[in-house]
């Protein structure tokens, strides 16, 4: 089956990811935002297999068949694929969905997509493609998908939240007396009328706020539940849904060829949906660093693998043991489900939980008992990519209560797991070389000369204009503004008498657009269960062990043909040319950074060997070698082609042993790579 893809659109990257996971989730923009960000649409010729978002300039019945059309294709992936996940009353329910005339089905995704819950029906005029806005309202009221007022009243912080500035400060002059609220903001004004109202005013501002407001609605609970739960079924996550029926951008086209399901039953499908919700939960709270919030979510996952730690003794701080393991947890340890369907559970949910729970027991100095969590899940089949942090953390703990010896012994049983790569894999091994001395060990490991390789270094001295710890060093620049330690040394590299480069501070941005491009038509290739619906900018597998292998013959001609025929600027020229225009989505790829000619330019200058080199790190293991790149990339053309990749490093920063497997890799595949240090005077 050809997936539905979207026509003549904008969008700078969306989901430019894969999800910078360090920092907060990402999300959409509001619900009410993306409703009223239409993009415009131009189609020539309308296909079945096209899915088209809504346009501003279109005529109104359009408009809503389009919104139709697409939640009807929703409803029939959700009952093709999943309807074992649905109840009777649901079916019936999205049956009556269906069926809805095309005005009310519209205005009904409409409201679904706002985040609000409550609706005022004069504000919903601006829905103009809705030509009958009471009918519409009517016939959704009469199939009990929307409820009003009347038949359920909301509680007043509610109501206060469907009132505007301008009407809180009414209502605030009237109920509130010697109170200045001019500078107030609107939670401060709804928080102050319902602190300051005596108790027998509170009824009185209730009734009138809602004769105020006029007719409202809202969609009803179970209804909103249906189309979330068929909604997960489609995108395969909480966080996207259907606003991407009105989000700026085209995506690309691929075949999906679905052959596995991923969720057996609904218990399955829920369990996976809640642990996904409690990740979210945790990734609000790492953000916010509120460990009172972390604490209890990531109890109850290690609670599920077997990791049993009072919720006293996770705040508290001791050197002493408190925790006990179970031996049959009740998620079980192992699963003989496919790696792809393998993250599509909730115990895969639950250990990347839990996972965040070692750093609470070290930051508590309950290393005892992180040595032990650490050990519940390297036990475990589910996060692989997790297990080379989870052998250092080990190691590293295990140093903390005075066990140098255990910890080498760790170190080198750790090179035996498959999954200990690239800044884990270089730390383990530096690990062994400094604790494996006499008389310890008294031979050298085959590894030795590798991992204790040290990158050419160039320093220069710079004028700082900030010298506080914990925050990003800033210097005079050569043209005397203040600038970042990557910007001053681009500006040094570019003086003649230090090569005169042309350079740009990319670090993983450029070659993670390099590699959409040149492997453009191998990610997007045709394979089982790798696109699920036709909203991904990149295949399900990319960063597991199951991308490269599914590909091998195809990725290797490709990497042979950059390096021997050096055809990447081709590549890029012929991609480039044909979805630029669009910016057609995927992962990794910048449209509007980087320029077409300075991309040519770069991978001439780097040479083919050198390129299919990275390309090849990236393929295999994509995850793992997505980060940690060098900072700059340095190009001239002129006596010849010639490129430098450079990490610049600040006066109180160090080198990662992420960037350095990175720095030695590439300096092994014959590129040229240096760490320039720039210092204080």
């Amino acid at each position: 089956m050809k997936v539905p893809v979207l026509k003549q659109c904008t969008l700078t990257d969306v989901l430019n990811n894969e999800r910078q996971r360090k920092k907060r989730r990402k999300t959409l923009p509001p619900r009410e935002e993306a409703a009223a960000e239409e993009v415009k649409v131009k189609e020539e010729e309308k296909e079945d297999d096209v899915v088209v978002v809504v346009d501003d300039a279109s005529s109104s019945s359009w408009k809503c068949s389009i919104l139709a059309e697409n939640f009807n294709r929703v409803i029939q992936h959700a009952f093709q694929r999943y309807s074992h996940t649905f109840t009777g009353k649901e079916i019936s329910l999205v049956q009556v969905m269906k069926e809805l005339p095309l005005e009310s089905k519209a205005l009904f995704i409409r409201l679904f997509m706002r985040r609000t819950q409550w609706f005022r029906t004069n504000q919903l005029k601006r829905y103009v493609e809705i030509t009958n806005l009471k009918e519409a309202l009517n016939v959704l009221s009469e199939k009990k998908l929307l409820i009003s007022m009347n038949e359920r009243t909301p509680e007043l912080a509610v109501l206060l939240k469907m009132l505007d500035m301008k009407e809180l400060r009414m209502f605030a002059a009237k109920a509130i007396a010697n109170t200045n609220t001019k500078r107030m903001r609107q939670e401060e004004l709804r928080e102050a009328l319902r602190k300051n109202c005596k108790a027998e005013g509170l009824g009185k501002l209730e009734s009138g706020v809602r004769e105020h407001l006029g007719e409202c609605v809202a969609v009803e609970a179970v209804a909103m539940d249906v189309v979330k739960h068929m909604q997960f079924t489609y995108f395969l996550n909480d966080v996207y849904g259907l606003e991407r029926f009105v989000i700026k951008g085209r995506y690309p086209k691929y075949e999906t060829n679905v052959r596995n399901e991923l969720f057996k039953t609904r218990k399955e499908l829920f369990d996976f949906r809640a642990a996904s919700r409690a990740y979210e939960e945790l990734e609000e709270a790492l953000f916010q660093n509120d460990t009172n919030r972390m604490i209890p979510i990531v109890r109850e996952s290690c609670t599920k693998i077997g990791f049993i730690l009072s919720e006293e003794d996770w705040r508290r701080i001791s050197d002493e043991k408190g925790s006990t393991v179970l031996s049959s947890p009740e998620l079980p340890k192992t699963t003989d489900l496919p790696v792809l369907q393998q993250c599509f559970t909730a115990s895969f949910i639950h250990v990347r939980i839990a996972h965040h729970g070692i750093s609470l027991l070290e930051k508590h100095k309950r290393y005892a008992d992180a040595i032990e969590l650490i050990q519940v899940l390297l036990g475990r089949t589910e996060c692989k990519s997790k297990r080379g942090e989870w052998w250092n953390r080990f190691c590293i703990d295990l140093e903390h209560i005075g066990k140098a010896t255990t910890s080498l012994e760790v170190a080198e049983a750790a090179l035996a797991d498959t999954w200990l790569r690239v800044g884990p894999l270089l730390s383990i091994q530096r690990r062994i070389l400094r604790l494996g001395k006499p008389p310890r060990r008294w031979k050298k490991p085959a590894f030795a000369e590798r991992a204790s390789w040290t990158p050419k270094e160039r320093k220069f001295v710079g004028r700082p204009t900030n010298r506080k710890r914990s925050v990003k060093s800033t210097f005079v620049g050569f043209d005397d503004a203040d600038v970042t330690v990557e910007t001053l040394a681009i500006q040094y590299y570019g003086k003649e008498e230090h090569g005169g480069w042309n350079g740009l501070h990319s670090e993983n941005g450029i070659w993670s657009t390099i590699f959409s491009l040149v492997m453009w038509d191998i990610l997007f290739s045709d394979l089982p269960d790798v696109f699920q619906h036709p909203f991904q900018i990149a295949p399900l597998d990319l960063d597991t062990d199951y991308f490269y292998p599914q590909r091998k013959d195809a990725i290797e001609k490709r990497l042979e043909q950059i390096s021997a025929e050096a055809i990447a600027p081709e590549l890029i020229e012929t991609v480039w040319d044909e979805h630029f225009p669009a910016k057609t989505m995927c992962m990794g790829l910048n449209w509007e950074k980087y320029t077409k000619e300075q991309l040519v330019t770069i991978v001439h200058c780097v040479g083919g060997p050198g390129l299919a080199a990275m390309m090849r790190l990236l393929a295999q293991d994509h995850k793992h070698w997505r980060s940690g790149m060098p900072d700059l990339v340095l190009w001239r053309t002129e006596p010849s082609y010639s490129a430098r990749l450079v990490e610049v490093k600040g006066p109180r920063d160090t080198l990662a042993d992420h960037q350095r497997a990175w720095l030695s890799e590439l300096a092994f595949s014959g590129l040229e790579v240096e760490v320039c240090k720039i210092i204080e005077p």
